[in-house]
């Protein structure tokens, strides 16, 4: 039976503080729970606190990338549900690497973003659907 994910916030994993803020703030203003990362070295200690409903995770990074994160991740045997958010070319070719359930390819409008959280991760409460 699949754990579920309601209650569980979504990690949003970026260096840029930019799209940092704008994720997280959209979200919490869809109703969702969000927990942020910097780097893959704090995403793995927001993982210990809490397991994620979904991660939105960057894959260039300093500390510890996106590939360093999903290596360690499963080395604690969790398949957490993941979507890349790069601006490279190799967006679709990272995501299958790394067995990820999608992409958002930067920069990325705000409702591509809620969309793929709709699809993929956990049920706001309140939040629209229409």
């Amino acid at each position: 039976m699949p754990v579920s994910t309601i209650g569980r916030p979504i990690l949003v994993v970026d260096d840029d503080p930019t799209i940092l803020a704008t994720v997280s703030e959209t979200l919490d203003l869809e109703g969702y729970p969000v927990v942020t990362a910097t780097n893959g070295a704090e995403a793995l200690v927001q993982l210990e606190r809490e397991l994620p409903s979904l991660v939105l995770l960057d894959m260039r990074m300093p500390v510890l990338d996106g590939w360093g994160f999903i290596r360690a991740v499963r080395a604690r045997g969790l398949t957490p549900i993941v979507v890349v958010m790069t601006a490279a070319a190799d967006a679709r070719r990272w995501a299958s690497e790394i067995g990820a359930q999608g992409v958002l390819a930067k920069p990325f409008d705000l409702d591509e973003l809620i969309a793929a959280v709709q699809r993929l991760g956990p049920s706001a409460p309140g939040a629209s659907r229409g």
